[in-house]
This record gives structure tokens, sequence and C-alpha cells, in this order.
């Protein structure tokens, strides 16, 4: 059996880390069975999660999991696509995984008013060790690091600016297509859809989240890829 090691299910999302939400739903799509061991960094053999062990063999890195597995597929998700296409969805993924992973992070401990309802939740989450001291360096932390990227936590209409920007642009990109490289879903959708959830299902609401639920394309988007791959599901 495989062993997905990663965090526990979180504010109704599968997953509050994106990149475990995203190698949970392709693991989800392509039926590959697993079981989800609840893990956090210290136990990652790279110091990150997701990872994921089989048969005594860890492997780490979202994309370098998805590519394990698809090796093993008899087709694989990116069948087809033209070389131009790889490209387009090469860069979209980085800048999503980049753009949008200090977003989500800005959302939850950067921008005030969503420290203020995360952090009540996240400290039931957390060991007692991390509550106190912990928790406050590595908010600390957090902090300085959205700063060198221009995420002020005294301007949050000017941070948030910049992920609406992505949010649109990836509007334009999906269009009227039922997925971001045409019909059927590709590797790319697989992080898109994990990225896009965990802003627009977020129980709670902020301004990126509120643009985001106005491209109604791109709710559309998460909702087909929801039915798709985590029907039934619940935390």
């Amino acid at each position: 059996m495989i062993e997905l090691h990663q965090f526990r299910p979180f504010w109704g999302l599968p997953n509050a880390s994106p990149f475990c939400m995203k190698v949970e739903t392709y693991l989800r799509f392509r039926g590959i069975p697993y079981t989800v061991v609840p893990s956090g960094p210290r136990q990652s053999p790279t110091g990150k999660i997701p990872f994921v062990v089989e048969a005594g063999r860890s492997i780490a890195d979202s994309e370098a999991i998805i590519d394990h597995f698809e090796k093993r597929q008899p087709a694989h998700l990116d069948a087809g696509l033209s070389e131009t296409e790889r490209a387009i969805a090469f860069c979209v993924r980085e800048l999503v995984e980049d753009r949008l992973y200090w977003q989500v992070t800005y959302m939850r401990w950067g921008d005030p008013a969503g420290w203020v309802v995360f952090k009540p939740d996240l400290v039931k989450y957390l060991p007692w060790a991390m509550r106190g001291p912990v928790l406050f360096l590595l908010r600390r932390m957090l902090l300085r690091q959205m700063r060198q990227r221009g995420l002020s936590s005294a301007d949050s209409r000017g941070a948030y600016a910049k992920g609406k920007a992505v949010l649109d642009a990836l509007a334009a990109l999906l269009g009227d297509k039922a997925y971001f490289l045409g019909a059927a879903p590709r590797s790319l959708d697989m992080s898109l859809y994990a990225f896009l959830a965990n802003i627009l299902d977020q129980p709670h609401g902020n301004p990126l989240q509120a643009h985001g639920r106005a491209l109604g394309n791109l709710v559309a988007y998460c909702a087909r890829m929801k039915a798709l791959c985590w029907q039934g599901w619940s935390a």
C-alpha cells in the first residue's frame, strides 16, 4: 500500500496545503490506492510535505510524486499535447505554484483579518509544543518572507491585487474550455484545482476569494474537478 504523508484535512478542505491536495487529487483521479498518514515536515526526508512511501522508498515533491506514478500508466496524462501546450503548462504551473502559494499563505498568516480567524483553528490543530513561542516565530518568519515578495500586512489591498491578477489570467486562459488545456484533465489541472480550491472553498472570506468567486468559469471549473475527483468526500 502506498502511504501518502501529509497534513490532516482542515477547514473543510481535503488539505489546506495546495501541494498535498494536488497529489491526493491526482491519486484519486487515477484510482491509485493509498492510505493517508498524518505527518509534518519533521517526518519528511526533505523537510517538506507531501511525500509518499512505497515499498520502503520515500518520494518527496508533488511534481516528482506525480511523475513517478505516471510512468506506470498506459497513457500519460499529457499524452498528445504539443510542445507549445507543454511549455504553456510548465509556465502556468510554475507561476501558480509560486504566486498563489504566497497568496494562500498571506490570506491566512499575513492578512490581519485572516490571521484572526485562522489562528484559533490552527492552534487546535497543532501539537502543544508548537502553540506558543514556536508559532510566534514561525509567523514572524513567514511575514518576513511575504514582505520580501511585496505582501505586507499593512497593505492587504496591494497584496491581494497581485493574486487577483493571477486569477484574472487563469480565467482568461480557461475561457469556455472544460479544463485548462482542453476537454480532458491534464497534469496541470491537478495543481491548478488544488490552489484554486484553497482560495475559493476555504470557510472564511477575503477580497481574493470574493474576486475568484466572481469569475464564473473558475467556479464552474472547481465544481467540475470536485465532482470528478472528490465526489462523496467529507472531512
